[in-house]
């Protein structure tokens, strides 16, 4: 496990209910640009399909990963579940099909187990260590969704330029609005982010100028295209900046991670403003 440095990560939890849309791949490349850039990354694998899992670990074995979590007879090392990977900056919790146990979708069943804090405490430990945490999550609203939104600073919802595009951002809305109201305050909408965009294609480009007028300043203005040196990077297990680092994907990417930074920046301006906004002078002070 890395030695603690003075490091406060930046926890983005990357979700949509909608499966196929870039939510893994917005991911791995963040993390691409970590490793070129020198920043400590940690991504938590909470898909059960454990994708991005064996796109960065060799030998990839699932064993005892994410799920340790959200078993309440286990007291999770952090030490132990953190996986190494062939990249010196980019570290792995990985998922696995253990996952399916715990992605309850009904409140009921885990609402008064406390289940839904679940990482607060590990990642608060894990922020000390890493510049960027990245949970990778599943296509649906459950336990383990609620659990990483808990947790985080951002969301990031990646989405297609197509009819369908926006369909159940309106279901991820109201879920951050809940956690928001009823767990963490903090929690802030990072954007949407359009990916998979083919330009040839007239509709997309239609579906891209109807999204950004309708989500607004939460439109990112990067946009993810469909490239094959994307598939083949992922084919061949090295992050697109390392794999093709001259490529307009490699560029892609970079400007992805750019504008992540500056929104983070703007957002966690807002949120000290509002802070400080609510702070009240004591009774009797003197001006």
């Amino acid at each position: 496990m890395p030695e603690p440095t003075a490091r406060r990560a930046t926890v983005i939890t990357s979700l949509n209910l909608k499966g196929g849309v870039g939510k893994t791949h917005a991911c791995w490349l963040i993390a691409g640009v970590c490793q070129e850039q020198n920043r400590k990354c940690l991504v938590l694998d909470l898909d059960k399909q454990g994708n991005i899992s064996t796109s960065l670990l060799p030998n990839f074995d699932a064993g005892v990963g994410t799920d340790a979590f959200f078993n309440p007879a286990i007291d999770p090392d952090l030490s132990t579940l953190i996986r190494k990977t062939t990249f010196s900056c980019l570290d792995v919790i990985p998922g696995s099909f253990a996952l399916e146990h715990y992605n309850l979708t009904d409140p009921a069943q885990w609402k008064s187990s406390g289940l839904v804090l679940s990482l607060v405490d590990p990642l608060r430990e894990a922020s000390a260590l890493y510049d960027y945490i990245l949970l990778d999550c599943p296509a649906d609203i459950s336990l383990i969704t609620y659990a990483a939104l808990c947790a985080s600073d951002f969301l990031l919802v990646p989405l297609e330029a197509a009819q369908w595009g926006a369909l159940g951002t309106q279901h991820v809305l109201k879920t951050y609005e809940h956690v928001r109201q009823q767990y963490n305050v903090d929690l802030q909408l990072l954007g949407f982010v359009v990916s998979r965009f083919k330009r040839r294609r007239k509709y997309q480009t239609t579906y891209l100028k109807q999204l950004r007028e309708h989500f607004g300043e939460d439109a990112f203005e990067t946009f993810i295209p469909d490239l094959s040196t994307f598939e083949q990077a992922v084919t061949d297990r090295i992050p697109v900046n390392l794999h093709s680092p001259r490529s307009h994907a490699s560029h892609v990417a970079r400007e992805f991670f750019a504008e992540i930074e500056r929104r983070a920046e703007r957002l966690r301006t807002v949120r000290d403003v509002r802070r400080l906004g609510c702070v009240r002078e004591p009774v009797g002070a003197v001006a």
